[in-house]
């Protein structure tokens, strides 16, 4: 039984503890209130005894007042014995006003609590009718029977409080266990065996009935606290499993990286190197690990412990990477590597620096292969001389120490006469060929350690002369023509001459930059070609040809920077009917200018004599070509009206890769191709007669037309005009502004209106200034007029 008792104790000690807790409290409380409750019946027992003493003592004083008065002593005995037997008075005493004594009872041991109550005895004189003070009555008695009485009570009310808390405590405890103590050792129970694979189980009580109370309460929190822990219990197996995956995803990229990788801890004691890192230093990981980054890196080279060691200190106490350095390593197997390395710190959460890692990437044969295009960007692959680059960077050098007051340069441009015929006749072998032998000339004829050679490309070659004089620069360039004339190349048992052409310019402070030089050099070289070929020239500026072709090279860059940049600029001026068939057409030849560097507009006579000599007309052509058939095209999609349109072509532009252009451009646009028409002149068209005819047929075949431009200068073409079919014929304007004053020019034009009236042609005629010319045009017959009566030329768009 004990033992039963003390299992329900060990599993209900708090219920113990709280019902003795419960139980003292409740004993003192019900003391404090017995003591109360009795101290009030006491205190209400002491004042109804002295209640009914005085009422007793009142009552009885006026009796005992006659028989004192009288002197009747056994009255007075009896009266006090009268009162002892109302068992409110224990003691009665009558004392006398001069001490005689009558009592009646015994004598109360003042021990006791005894309560005695006096009253005055007097007495009513019936004569004189006032008050004689005879005595004084005295009524005692005890509180023993209150005291046993209440001491009875008292215990009566501590049996029946203690047994009720008994009971109450035996009821709680019941309750207790019923309600709470049973469930807190289901909680217990379920939280002592609480485990990762019981997150998916929760608690639940067994009770009836879902009671929203506390207990419900705690029972909730703790399945929310289960389902808290299982999410994150989840959380962190999948960030396990995301570690993990990361942990592989970083060991094989750490295996795969070509850069070789180096990782320590913050005492720099390598802890891991990867396969790369092995085979540049010839360390392998189990014998790396634990050794100092030093003994790996520094067995040679310019990288020092000491510096190593700084750097790895910086880049851990600064919790900074470094930047990429630069250094030559000997490995273990003792082959010197270039290398770039770079250190990073390795930190964990709190920013506590753990370790370090350092990448070092082999630049051994990138560095190799850097210095070698170094060096081909600098030097023609096929003669090892310098390149135009290389000789223009020695250029500019050259000029700075000029202009520095160091040294005198010349500069020597040589253009190989013959090569391009060496080359299509024997094909470019030959010509390489052709052109290593010259280099190989050449290089014998520098002067030793002032001479820069280089190729500029094709068959051009440049000399540099340092500190050399003209007579110097004259000798050499001497030397070079008579070398190249004794020279003979044979290819295939066939002996070629070669000569050269050179141009010669002195680079002093004069000379604005090394542009300016080259390009002087070139006209120099040019001016040689024209002289007849292997031939030398100086350049000087004193020489008007000389600065004529100058000036033309400038104007030829200009050229090149307005079709690369897009600035030449289509004008129009307008051709007007002289008679009523055309009127409803409107007629323009388009016209071209060229926007320079500074924003001038320059007229093509300045530069379309040089694009002829440069072979750049074909572009020119192209670019107007294109964009006037845009400007077509432009009209046609705004529902405009579309003018008919003359564009000039050169005779550099009348061949098959012209013609497949302007075909391809009318093809892409949808323009309809009788609005156009081509203006050439008799010269460029009877110069290639059988080009020029398929060029017009195949164009007006399409629906293009033709005019033949400048027509009239020389009456030899007439023979041509039957092979020509063309739609147009541009009489020239110098006949046409002498044709009011000049018989012959006006006869002239009326011989050539005729003659194209008579192959099915119109007539235009130019330089129509004013209102006489027009008039005489109109009296014979021409078909269409244009000039500055009309307007000048005016931008297209």
């Amino acid at each position: 039984m004990f033992q039963r008792i003390g299992r329900f104790y060990s599993a209900n000690r708090l219920a113990w503890h709280l019902i003795i807790a419960v139980f003292a409290a409740g004993l003192v409380v019900t003391v404090a209130m017995t003591f109360y409750l009795l101290k009030l019946e006491y205190d209400r027992s002491l004042t109804q005894m002295k209640n009914d003493l005085q009422t007793l003592g009142q009552s009885t004083t006026p009796q005992l007042a006659s028989n004192l008065w009288l002197v009747n002593t056994d009255a007075l005995h009896g009266q006090l014995n009268s009162i002892l037997q109302t068992k409110v008075v224990e003691y009665a005493l009558l004392i006398e006003s001069d001490g005689q004594q009558y009592s009646a009872g015994q004598p109360l041991n003042s021990s006791h609590n005894v309560v005695t109550e006096s009253f005055p005895v007097v007495y009513l004189h019936p004569l004189t009718n006032k008050q004689v003070v005879l005595g004084e009555l005295q009524l005692s008695t005890t509180l023993s029977e209150v005291e046993s009485r209440l001491y009875a009570q008292f215990l009566r009310l501590l049996l029946l409080q203690g047994l009720g808390m008994a009971a109450a405590a035996i009821f709680f405890l019941v309750l207790y266990h019923r309600l709470i103590a049973r469930h807190l050792s289901q909680i217990g129970e379920y939280t002592r065996h609480f485990n990762y694979q019981q997150l998916s189980e929760p608690l639940r009580l067994q009770r009836n009935g879902g009671k929203n109370d506390e207990m419900q309460s705690l029972v909730d929190a703790i399945n929310e606290m289960r389902r808290n822990i299982r999410r994150g219990h989840e959380e962190r197996e999948e960030a396990q499993r995301a570690l993990y995956v990361e942990k592989e995803l970083a060991e094989v990229t750490l295996i795969s990286i070509t850069d070789a990788i180096i990782t320590t801890d913050s005492d720099f004691n390598i802890k891991l190197i990867n396969p790369a890192a092995e085979t540049l230093t010839g360390w392998r990981s189990f014998d790396a690990r634990g050794r100092k980054v030093a003994e790996l890196l520094c067995l040679g080279g310019n990288l020092i412990p000491d510096e190593l060691e700084q750097l790895l200190i910086k880049a851990r106490d600064t919790l900074k990477p470094t930047d990429g350095q630069k250094a030559v390593l000997l490995n273990r197997d003792g082959a010197k590597l270039n290398v770039e390395y770079a250190v990073a710190p390795i930190s964990d959460q709190d920013g506590h620096v753990v370790g370090l890692v350092l990448v070092l990437h082999d630049v051994t044969e990138s560095q190799a292969l850097t210095e070698k295009l170094a060096y081909q960007a600098q030097h023609d692959y096929l003669t090892g001389l310098t390149n135009r680059r290389g000789f223009e960077a020695a250029l500019n050098l050259a000029h700075q120490q000029v202009v520095a007051g160091e040294a005198t340069q010349v500069l020597m441009l040589l253009d190989l006469d013959q090569f391009k015929l060496v080359n299509d006749t024997c094909g470019h072998l030959a010509g390489d060929e052709l052109l290593r032998n010259v280099t190989s000339l050449l290089q014998g004829l520098m002067l030793p350690g002032r001479s820069v050679l280089g190729r500029l490309g094709g068959d051009e070659f440049g000399v540099l002369l340092s500190d050399a004089t003209d007579a110097e620069a004259q000798v050499l360039a001497e030397r070079i023509l008579h070398a190249l004339v004794q020279f003979r190349f044979v290819w295939q048992g066939r002996p070629h001459g070669v000569t050269v052409s050179i141009g010669l310019v002195r680079v002093n402070q004069n000379c604005v930059s090394p542009q300016e030089a080259m390009s002087q050099a070139d006209v120099a070289c040019f001016a040689a070609k024209d002289a007849g070929r292997n031939q030398l020239s100086w350049y000087s500026s004193a020489d008007q040809d000389l600065q004529d072709r100058h000036n033309e090279l400038q104007l030829l860059a200009t050229l090149k920077e307005a079709i690369e940049q897009n600035r030449f600029q289509l004008y129009c001026q307008a051709i007007m009917p002289l008679n009523t068939a055309g009127a409803d057409v409107h007629h323009l030849e388009i016209l071209l200018r060229l926007t320079d560097g500074q924003g001038r507009v320059i007229a093509p006579g300045a530069f379309i004599p040089a694009a002829e000599r440069y072979d750049m007309m074909a572009q020119v052509d192209r670019w107007v070509v294109e964009n006037s058939i845009k400007y077509l095209a432009g009209c046609q999609q705004q529902g405009k009206t579309l003018p008919h349109i003359a564009i000039n072509l050169s005779g550099k532009s009348l061949n098959k890769q012209t013609l497949a252009f302007i075909l391809q451009q009318l093809d892409e646009t949808q323009v309809p191709a009788y609005t156009i028409c081509f203006e050439i002149t008799e010269t460029a068209a009877i110069s290639n007669l059988k080009e020029s005819s398929l060029f017009i047929e195949t164009l007006r075949t399409r629906g293009c037309k033709f005019a033949l431009d400048d027509f009239g200068s020389g009456f030899s073409s007439f023979n041509y005009l039957k092979s020509l079919p063309v739609d147009f014929l541009k009489i020239d304007g110098s006949l046409v502004t002498d044709i009011a004053v000049d018989k012959v020019s006006r006869q002239m034009v009326i011989a050539v209106n005729d003659i194209a009236h008579s192959l099915g042609c119109h007539t235009i005629a130019e330089f129509v200034e004013d209102e006489e010319i027009l008039s005489e045009l109109a009296t014979i017959g021409v078909d269409y007029a244009q000039g500055y009566y009309f307007g000048k030329p005016q931008p297209l768009i």
